[in-house]
């Protein structure tokens, strides 16, 4: 995906209204079965102050909340906020808020050793060095990193973009934040795993969402092709396809350790 802020935009704006909630059944095994693996890595959510930096619709930070003290949940997604307070709500969350806001706007000064632990999941929010900076500036104790590891592979979506020029791939991720801690000379535990989703749509709904795929990529969608294809692969009324994908968690100490590597 072209990462500019009017892409990126786009793009959440339209996974917003797709994107599961947090105590949707396989969603939470997911998410706990991962929080689990970075308690095991040194990661004490209890009675902690969380920031959840691009939390989307609070996967991790409201699976959370029944640990921590509280919760400050950021997103440049109105739409993605409004999930969350609603199913905050919902679920009689009350230790969370929310903050609408592009992480790269945020100042320094105001979110300065505000909280213990600061994480980000699945989020181009933290990407370079300025934001890991941030990031760690931001917390007292801990970072908690979750991201892509270089590998996405989904056969559906391989074909669509190569008929469009375009190359299907992980987004960038801990091929990026590795580097950026062993520069800082930050001592890190590192996790990679496996995990898999499936996703089901009516073909209108798989349509729309290539189209926006596409043009953040700046490829134009061949709808006569793309109405073929769809139609070829269309069962019962409904597109299933898995999505297969490694991963990274980083666990680390902010500002620790002595001098950025050369």
């Amino acid at each position: 995906m072209l990462t500019t802020r009017k892409n990126e935009k786009l793009f959440w704006r339209h996974k917003a209204g797709l994107y599961p909630l947090p105590f949707d059944p396989a969603t939470f095994k997911k998410t706990s079965r991962i929080i689990a693996s970075a308690e095991a890595l040194g990661a004490d959510f209890r009675g902690r102050d969380l920031l959840d930096i691009g939390c989307g619709t609070g996967i991790y930070a409201l699976v959370l909340a029944k640990k921590a003290r509280r919760a400050l949940c950021l997103d440049s997604s109105g739409r993605m906020l409004r999930r969350l307070r609603a199913e905050a709500k919902k679920r009689g969350i009350k230790n969370v808020r929310t903050l609408k806001n592009i992480w790269g706007d945020v100042e320094t000064g105001s979110v300065a050793k505000e909280f213990d632990i600061a994480l980000a999941s699945m989020t181009h929010a933290v990407i370079n060095l300025n934001d890991l900076k941030k990031m760690e500036a931001s917390a007292r104790e801990l970072c908690v990193y979750i991201g892509w590891a270089g590998v996405r592979k989904n056969p559906f979506w391989e074909i669509v973009y190569a008929h469009h020029g375009a190359e299907y791939t992980a987004p960038e991720g801990a091929e990026r934040i590795v580097p950026l801690l062993k520069k800082l000379g930050r001592k890190f535990k590192l996790l990679y795993f496996k995990d898999s989703w499936q996703w089901n749509g009516k073909p209108e709904e798989v349509l729309k969402d290539i189209a926006v795929n596409l043009k953040v990529n700046n490829a134009k969608p061949d709808n006569p092709w793309l109405n073929k294809f769809i139609n070829s692969k269309i069962r019962n009324g409904v597109l299933t396809y898995t999505t297969t994908a490694r991963k990274a968690l980083i666990v680390w100490k902010p500002g620790t350790d002595a001098k950025p590597a050369l």
